[in-house]
């Protein structure tokens, strides 16, 4: 081999682990701009702004939508996740706020979606695998004027 090979050889390996360094390390570039749902947003417009914001990959939506306890959460997911297919959002059900920790006059509703998930290359956080998924997100608000709020997350 030449040595004028070798410094071509020596370029193209430079590039390739920038490229690779530069996907993984770098968030994913925003591809879509959700809005935040007006104050009186039920909890599943806030659930379904919340997956389309994460969708598309628009983290100050994902969030706004949180409390500022959970926000972390969604700037993590909003640069781990490819994508979310076959957003199916279900109808809220009412919990009491003590099973959460929260007390009256706060109100708590556990909002249950499916979805085909996609991870970014080597982002997967471990808490679900790639593909169909059921999970839940947990909402609060402290009065009927307040908007609902994402504060948790999990196995749906």
């Amino acid at each position: 081999m030449s040595k004028r090979q070798g410094v071509w050889i020596a370029l193209v390996m430079v590039a390739v682990v920038a490229a690779t360094a530069t996907y993984l390390l770098l968030p994913p570039r925003q591809t879509g701009d959700v809005a935040v749902p007006p104050r009186d947003a039920s909890p599943e417009q806030v659930v379904s702004a919340y997956l389309d914001a994460l969708n598309g990959h628009d983290c100050d939506t994902a969030e706004a939508l949180m409390t500022t306890t959970a926000a972390d959460h969604a700037r993590s997911w909003c640069h781990d996740v490819a994508s979310l297919e076959g957003v199916d959002v279900q109808g809220h059900v009412t919990e009491r706020p003590e099973w959460s920790g929260h007390v009256a006059p706060d109100e708590v509703v556990r909002v249950a979606v499916t979805f085909d998930l996609s991870w970014r290359l080597l982002r997967n956080d471990g808490s679900m695998n790639e593909g169909p998924t059921t999970w839940g997100y947990l909402l609060a608000r402290d009065s009927a004027s307040s908007p609902w709020r994402i504060f948790d997350q999990g196995v749906g």
